[in-house]
């Protein structure tokens, strides 16, 4: 496997896009920076190419979808938003924990589920190889689109040519915004495959679970695997820093990869 991943491109020199246009990315605050553009562009262990989920990209600024995306997003994504629950600011902050809660909910399911080293080895290569080949079709994405993220169009919006949208020169999210662009989301599209995929594997949906977050100090609880995904589909709104189309976008592209790899690898020999 090392032999075989040499010049696959990982932690390449690829990089973003910058600009100063309406609707495409640039670094965003509290502390500009610039990363993870080599992803995009990483050979993928099982799907044909990066752009092989390419979609129809973000809605066009001046569309009734944008303004949906953007007024819901300011709304209850900022920072000092008052629409926005004390739950659904812990859930936004729990998916945002670095430390990647994921790894925990395969290890639970895994050991309730008995699976013996075997089987919980196969489980745990298919999942990642399938989440792999996931972020490279969405970072390709993000690549290709360049779309700018919530905070900037926020503090922007007078130059989006809608009238529908209002800037706000100090607007910030819940969250630190991640220094790459907004549309497909990443979370989405990882989280996706790998409930798509435990689903899949376990051929059952109802597998309850949970997992601690140390960021927001609580352990947050599901009772399938599609509930989770609908509830990160939303925290990423909750904290400001994707649009719902970038979330639901993201979705299609990490189950389309997980199907791909289900579909072509892994399988009875």
């Amino acid at each position: 496997m090392i032999a075989a991943r040499v010049g696959d491109g990982a932690f390449g020199s690829a990089t973003w896009n910058v600009s100063t246009a309406p609707g495409q990315w640039r670094p965003t605050p509290p502390t500009p920076a610039s990363d993870g553009a080599w992803v995009g562009s990483l050979r993928p262990f099982a799907i044909r190419s990066g752009d092989q989920f390419r979609t129809a990209g973000p809605p066009p600024l001046r569309s009734a979808a944008y303004t949906r995306d953007f007024n819901e997003v300011k709304a209850i994504g900022g920072v000092t938003s008052t629409v926005r629950t004390a739950d659904q600011t812990s859930s936004a902050i729990w998916w945002h924990d670095r430390r990647l809660t994921e790894w925990e909910i395969k290890r639970q399911v895994s050991d309730r589920q008995h699976l013996t080293t075997l089987q919980a080895a196969r489980f745990f290569g298919l999942a990642e190889i399938a989440n792999a080949d996931s972020l490279i079709a969405c970072f390709n994405e993000k690549k290709h689109w360049n779309f700018w993220r919530p905070v900037t169009a926020v503090q922007e919006a007078a130059s989006d040519g809608n009238p529908r949208t209002t800037a706000d020169p100090t607007w910030m999210p819940l969250l630190v915004t991640p220094p790459f662009p907004d549309y497909t989301s990443g979370h989405t599209c990882s989280t996706s495959t790998i409930m798509y995929t435990m689903r899949a594997f376990f051929g059952r949906d109802d597998i309850p679970f949970s997992a601690y977050s140390a960021d927001s100090g609580t352990t947050r609880s599901f009772r399938s695997f599609s509930a989770a995904l609908e509830e990160v589909v939303e925290a990423r709104i909750w904290g400001g820093v994707h649009y719902r189309s970038a979330d639901v976008q993201g979705v299609k592209v990490g189950v389309g990869v997980a199907k791909y790899v289900l579909a072509h690898e892994f399988r009875r020999r």
